[in-house]
C-alpha cells in the first residue's frame, strides 16, 4: 500500500466539521514541498530558517548576467532541496530565464516580466523511481509605455 500524505494546503476547517483532511501520494507530496521551497524566502519559517531559496533576494537584481542569475538560483535550490526534501536524491536542476512581454487590452502600456522555468529530475529514495517536477514563475513586474 502506498503511503499517504496530507495534501497542501491543509484546510483546517474540515477538522472543525469532523471531516478527514485531504490526502495525496508520495509524488504529489514531494511536488508540493518543492513548490513551497521555491516560493518561500529564507528565514520565513520560524522553525527552519534554511527552508526556501534565494529567488526573492534576486528578483529585481539587474546587475548580474542571466547565466549567472540562473546558476545562483540553481545552486540555492540545490542546497535547499538537499536540506529540506530527503525523499529524493541524485537531483538534477535546470533553471531557464526568459523575458515575457504582456500588452494589456485597453491600456497604453506593456508589462515585461522575467519568466523562470525550473525543471527538476531526481530519484525517489524509497522506490528508486525517476521523479520529475517543473514549474514556472513570473517575476519583476516592470511596466513601460
Amino acid at each position: 500500500m502506498e503511503k499517504e500524505f496530507y495534501q497542501y494546503p491543509v484546510h483546517l476547517s474540515r477538522i472543525l466539521q469532523n471531516k478527514e483532511l485531504s490526502l495525496c501520494g508520495l509524488g504529489e507530496s514531494i511536488s508540493q514541498n518543492l513548490q513551497l521551497i521555491i516560493i518561500s524566502h529564507h528565514g520565513e519559517h520560524r522553525y527552519n530558517r534554511t527552508f526556501g531559496c534565494e529567488i526573492w533576494d534576486m528578483d529585481f537584481d539587474l546587475i548580474m548576467s542571466l547565466k549567472v542569475w540562473e546558476e545562483k538560483l540553481r545552486k540555492s535550490l540545490e542546497h535547499s532541496i538537499l536540506d529540506n526534501e530527503k525523499r529524493i536524491e541524485k537531483t538534477d536542476i535546470e533553471v531557464r530565464i526568459s523575458e515575457v512581454e504582456k500588452v494589456f487590452d485597453n491600456a497604453k502600456y506593456a508589462s515585461v516580466k522575467r519568466k523562470v522555468d525550473i525543471f527538476i529530475k531526481a530519484s525517489i529514495v524509497e522506490t528508486g523511481e525517476t521523479y520529475r517536477f517543473n514549474t514556472d514563475l513570473y517575476l519583476s513586474p516592470v511596466s513601460y509605455n
